[in-house]
C-alpha cells in the first residue's frame, strides 16, 4: 500500500508540473488551441524582467494581468501573484512517501539512507521539485510534538541566523574526501537530535585535517531564498549529496542537517543558492519556476557575509563558521567560554 501511494503521489506531482509548464507539441491543432502555454521567466518578480520576456512586452504583460500598464500597479499585481505561488504547497515530510520519523531520523544521521549502503535511493531521483514550494517538514507532527523536526528550530523560530548546513563523516562510495575540519561542538542545541539531555560538548582533534565534508545555503528574511529553503535542503541534502554524490552519517553528537546554530564549529563550508525564476501563461497564472547553483563566493562564510544580515547575526555566524587554518584557535576560543582551559 505505501508504495501504491508513494507512486499515484509522485504521478500527481508530475501531472502538476505538465499541467504548470504546459506542452510545446502542435502535432493536435485543436488541443494545441485551447492549451495555455507558459513563458519561462528567468530572475526576479519584476515589471521590467517580466516584460523583457514576454512577446510583447509590457503591454502584453498588462493584458496577462488584466490591469493598466501603470507600472506600480502592474508591479502590485505580480507581486500577489508570485507570492502566492511561493505558497508551500507539499509538506517535505510526505514527499519521500516514508513519513515524518523516517525524515527526521535522516536529518540526524541514522536512518536506512544512511546506514544501509545497498538501501535503493531511486525513488530520490523521481520526485520534481523546482515548480512548486515545499513548506516545512511537518507530517501531521506539530498537533502531538511541536518542533519535531527540532533541526529547523531554535526555540519557536525557524533557524533565526538564516543558514542551513549538512555535515557528513563517510560516503556509501568506497573513500571519503572531506573539506572541513571539525573545532568544536556545543550538543546543548541539538538536544532533540542526540538526545543527551544534559550540558555536553566536544573538543575535536584539530590536528587531524578534513574530517567532515560541509555544505550549507543561507538567506536573507523574506527573501525568494527563504521561501523555498526546503526545496534548497531537498536539492543539498537528498539529490546532490546522498543520491549524486553519497555522503552519509553525521559528526557524532549533531544533526546530520540543521540550522548552522545547531552544527559544530568547523572551518568550511561549500555554498549553494537557488536561482530565482517564475513563468506565467496567457490567463496570468503564475508559477514558480527554481534552479540551483554554487554561490559566487563558494564559502558560506563568505557569502554569508555580503547577505543583508544585521551585525549580531553575522557575529554569530562567524563563530560558528570560522577562518581555514583557525580551528585550534576556534577550539579553545570555545573552552574558554565554557569556562575550560584547553590543552
Amino acid at each position: 500500500m505505501t508504495k501504491l501511494v508513494s507512486i499515484l503521489f509522485i504521478y500527481t506531482l508530475g501531472f502538476a508540473e505538465s499541467k504548470l509548464r504546459g506542452s510545446s507539441s502542435s502535432t493536435d491543432n485543436s488541443s494545441s488551441s485551447k492549451r495555455k502555454l507558459a513563458t519561462s521567466i528567468s530572475g526576479a518578480c519584476t515589471v521590467d524582467n517580466f516584460s523583457s520576456k514576454i512577446a510583447g512586452g509590457k503591454s502584453q504583460l498588462a493584458t496577462y494581468l488584466g490591469t493598466g500598464t501603470n507600472t506600480a500597479t502592474m508591479q502590485a499585481a505580480l507581486d500577489v501573484k508570485c507570492a502566492d505561488a511561493l505558497k508551500g504547497t507539499v509538506d517535505l515530510s510526505d514527499i519521500t512517501g516514508k513519513g515524518p520519523q523516517f525524515l527526521k531520523n535522516f536529518f540526524d544521521g541514522g536512518s536506512a539512507w544512511n546506514d544501509n549502503p545497498s538501501e535503493d535511493l531511486s525513488s530520490i531521483n523521481t520526485i520534481g521539485y523546482s515548480t512548486f514550494v515545499f513548506s516545512a517538514p511537518d507530517g501531521g507532527t506539530s498537533a502531538h510534538y511541536p518542533q519535531y523536526f527540532s533541526n529547523f528550530y531554535l526555540g519557536d523560530l525557524e533557524c533565526p541566523l538564516g543558514a542551513i548546513e549538512c555535515c557528513y563523516t563517510d560516503t556509501r562510495s568506497s573513500s571519503f574526501s572531506g573539506n572541513a575540519d571539525m573545532c568544536a561542538l556545543d550538543m546543548a542545541g541539538a538536544a532533540k537530535s542526540n538526545h543527551i539531555k544534559d550540558s555536553s560538548m566536544t573538543y575535536f582533534d584539530t590536528n587531524s585535517a578534513r574530517q567532515a565534508k560541509c555544505t550549507g545555503f543561507a538567506y536573507e528574511k523574506g527573501s525568494f531564498g527563504d521561501a523555498v529553503k526546503y526545496n534548497t535542503l531537498f536539492h543539498m541534502a537528498m539529490k546532490t549529496n546522498l543520491y549524486k554524490d553519497g555522503y552519509v552519517k553525521n559528526i557524532p553528537g549533531a544533526p546530520m542537517c540543521g540550522c548552522v546554530e545547531q552544527m559544530p564549529i568547523v572551518d568550511k563550508v561549500d555554498c549553494i543558492e537557488p536561482v530565482e525564476g517564475y513563468s506565467i501563461d496567457s490567463n496570468g497564472n503564475i508559477g514558480v519556476e527554481m534552479s540551483w547553483k554554487s554561490c559566487t563566493h563558494t564559502s558560506l562564510k563568505t557569502h554569508y557575509n555580503t547577505l543583508n544580515k544585521t551585525g549580531m547575526e553575522k557575529y554569530f555566524f562567524n563563530k560558528k563558521v570560522v577562518d581555514q587554518g583557525q580551528c585550534a584557535a576556534a577550539a579553545a576560543s570555545f573552552m574558554n567560554d565554557q569556562m575550560l582551559v584547553s590543552i
